[in-house]
């Protein structure tokens, strides 16, 4: 396993390379056209999870695996007296190197085949990471844990993430059990779970699940949802209610239907899809579609989302009551 690292700070900038627990000088990195897997560690349970799902993802897609380690140290400044501190390189190595040897180490242990590089950076987590993912081809973390400084809860780090990221986020659960995907005949999770309502968001997030299933065999489950309104008609005996089942249930498949035929590819004309129309909540209709799925994946926001909003209500619900992988995509602005 080739194993690069580089070092930055608020203040300067170098490279290193890490060597049994060491950093000695390197010399830059080239581009030599894979793609790239990044994931955040932090040295939690819950960032090993997701360390160990991006090393199986990165051997699956035969990309460079990029961990990225933030030391989020605040400027100290005296009072009253005007004078701030900020952590040098060597302050920032010495907090850092370890968590990222030590993660490199554990990606070395599941699987030596792939290329593994390490980058220590200080500052704000999410502006990092955000930073980083402009590189990526999948940005992969964990829902919550410890950072340099106390804990990073979802809905800060991972949430921003999810919203902003220019690539595919996945978040990882920390109870997740194996991180192996199952494809056909495999024995894994299996299936690739996605939440389809018409809107441009959730369009993105078929052609994701789409080129996923294409890439492992898996199949597509495309979950719509809908609700009848609440009222004296809808009792469940009345014709009223049939009738309106009926168009529901017609509506959301044609749904299905009609973004299937707008994003489907010759690529993936071999994928099988399943489309499941649910009564349910949204978000609830995911989670139970997506219980034991290999991947769910959600468009960041949906057609009842207020634009202004970091992260849609669906997808929010999805990401803090997951068991399994979430990937998180945006439609372009414009």
């Amino acid at each position: 396993m080739t194993t690069t690292t580089s070092t930055t700070s608020t203040t300067s900038t170098t490279s290193t390379t890490s060597t049994h627990g060491k950093h000695v000088p390197a010399r830059p990195m080239g581009d030599d056209g894979r793609p790239v897997v990044l994931v955040g560690v932090d040295g939690s349970t819950t960032s090993g999870r997701a360390l160990d799902w991006s090393v199986h993802e990165a051997a699956r897609r035969g990309a460079i695996l990029r961990i990225v380690h933030v030391v989020y140290v605040p400027v100290v400044s005296s009072p009253f007296l005007g004078s701030a501190y900020y952590p040098n390189d060597d302050e920032v190595t010495q907090h850092g190197g370890p968590i990222l040897d030590a993660a490199a180490d554990r990606a070395a242990r599941l699987d030596p085949t792939v290329t593994v590089r390490t980058s220590l950076r200080s500052g704000p987590p999410a502006e990092i990471l955000l930073d980083a993912a402009k590189s990526a081809d999948l940005v992969v973390v964990g829902t919550r844990g410890l950072g340099s400084v106390g804990a990073t809860f979802f809905g800060s780090v991972s949430s921003r993430l999810a919203a902003c990221s220019p690539a595919p986020v996945v978040v990882v659960p920390p109870d997740l059990r194996s991180s192996a995907r199952g494809g056909a005949g495999g024995a894994g999770r299996r299936d690739v779970v996605v939440g389809v309502d018409g809107s441009v968001h959730a369009d993105v997030a078929l052609r994701l699940a789409l080129d996923e299933a294409a890439s492992t065999g898996e199949k597509v489950v495309a979950v719509c949802a809908w609700r009848l309104g609440a009222g004296s008609m809808w009792g469940e005996d009345t014709p009223y209610f049939l009738q309106a089942e009926r168009e529901g249930r017609a509506a959301a498949a044609r749904t299905v239907e009609t973004a299937l035929a707008r994003v489907r590819t010759g690529a993936d004309d071999g994928v099988p899809v399943e489309t499941l129309v649910l009564d349910r909540e949204p978000s609830l209709a995911l989670r139970e579609a997506g219980r034991d799925a290999a991947l769910v994946v959600v468009g960041s926001r949906g057609r009842g989302d207020v634009r202004s909003l970091l992260l849609g209500s669906v997808s929010r619900s999805v990401l803090h009551h997951a068991t399994g992988p979430v990937a998180v995509v945006h439609a372009p602005e414009g």
